[in-house]
């Protein structure tokens, strides 16, 4: 398997997934985030590999959103996942 083989199947094996972390019910993270599908101060609902993720909380704040993932702060209280 060439080096170009390689690099295609470990980006569609890495889209395939996601991770959630979550520190102190204060902040998320999300690696391989897709899109973000709703936003509000109450709520957050991000597209994933095969799911929605819905954060809902009060105030959340979308503190970036980039190649590395999202990280959304504020009191969380729960997260949702609902499969597509």
């Amino acid at each position: 398997m060439s080096i170009k083989d390689k690099l295609i199947s470990f980006e569609n094996e890495a889209s395939r997934h996601c991770t959630v972390t979550m520190h102190d019910g204060r902040e998320l993270y999300v690696e391989n985030c897709r899109c973000i599908k709703e936003c509000d101060d109450n709520f957050i609902t991000l597209s994933v590999a095969g799911a929605d993720i819905r954060v809902t909380g009060a105030p959340l704040t979308l503190e970036s959103f980039g190649v590395n993932g999202v990280k959304i702060s504020g009191k969380i209280h729960s997260l949702t996942l609902e499969e597509h």
